[in-house]
């Protein structure tokens, strides 16, 4: 049996109330014992427990046996983790978690053809019209990453126009057609940067970037989202939260 979609919500709403609690703690802090914040947060240890695993995962927090938990902070800042589980959130909404400010240069934002590649992607005829949307990323200001998003124009036509400067693709959807997205496919792989990319990302020709090629399904398991992002090595890695469905 797959386990409730509310207790994957009420583990995400944990994680994210306790990181903003973290954040304004000092290192070295320590977290209250579990059965405190269990009762505080009204979850059971198997909530709490995965709550916390993440954020100390992601270095805001560190086990010391027997003595507690413990408030560090992230080696690398700036990392953007991509996550296999059941939360589909996307680099935004992560990075703002962290407390970083994230903006968009939007570069292209226009309809055009899906073909047959693009097509295929969002389960759309090759004749259909989609919606590309390419972003510069900032975080902090600094040059993060290239993003680049495709959606079918019928089903979205307000995103040739909506302002993706200061807000997400994946929230804007939410919140504008109520579209909860649910699983992400990623396939990673090795991208040697072009003349325009590496003019945008303040590299030289041919450096290597981390190319993640993602497709995100709402939930009737309908494709929405076909997009690539291409990263610097040194702002990306690979988180595997792999969970097993109990029978």
């Amino acid at each position: 049996m797959r386990r409730p979609r509310m207790a994957e919500h009420k583990y995400a709403k944990v994680r994210d109330h306790l990181l903003r609690r973290v954040s304004g703690l000092p290192v070295g802090g320590q977290l209250p014992p579990e059965a405190v914040l269990c009762e505080e947060y009204a979850v059971s240890r198997i909530t709490l427990r995965r709550a916390v695993e993440e954020l100390v995962n992601d270095g805001h927090l560190i086990r010391e046996h027997g003595r507690g938990t413990f408030v560090t902070r992230p080696r690398y800042a700036l990392k953007h983790r991509e996550r296999f589980v059941s939360e589909v959130t996307g680099f935004f909404t992560q990075m703002s978690r962290q407390g970083h400010t994230v903006t968009s240069e939007v570069l292209i934002q226009k309809r055009m053809r899906a073909g047959t590649r693009l097509g295929a992607a969002l389960d759309l005829s090759p004749a259909a019209s989609v919606v590309r949307l390419e972003r510069l990323r900032r975080v902090n200001g600094a040059v993060h990453h290239l993003a680049e998003s495709y959606v079918e124009e019928e089903r979205f036509e307000d995103v040739l126009t909506a302002d993706f400067s200061s807000t997400s693709l994946y929230a804007y959807l939410r919140a504008h057609h109520d579209v909860l997205l649910a699983r992400n496919e990623i396939v990673v792989g090795l991208h040697e940067c072009d003349r325009r990319e590496a003019e945008l990302l303040g590299v030289e020709g041919g450096s290597p970037l981390l190319l993640a090629t993602s497709r995100v399904f709402d939930l009737n398991r309908k494709p929405v989202i076909h997009g690539t992002s291409k990263f610097l090595p040194e702002t990306a890695e690979l988180s595997f939260d792999i969970i097993a469905d109990a029978e």
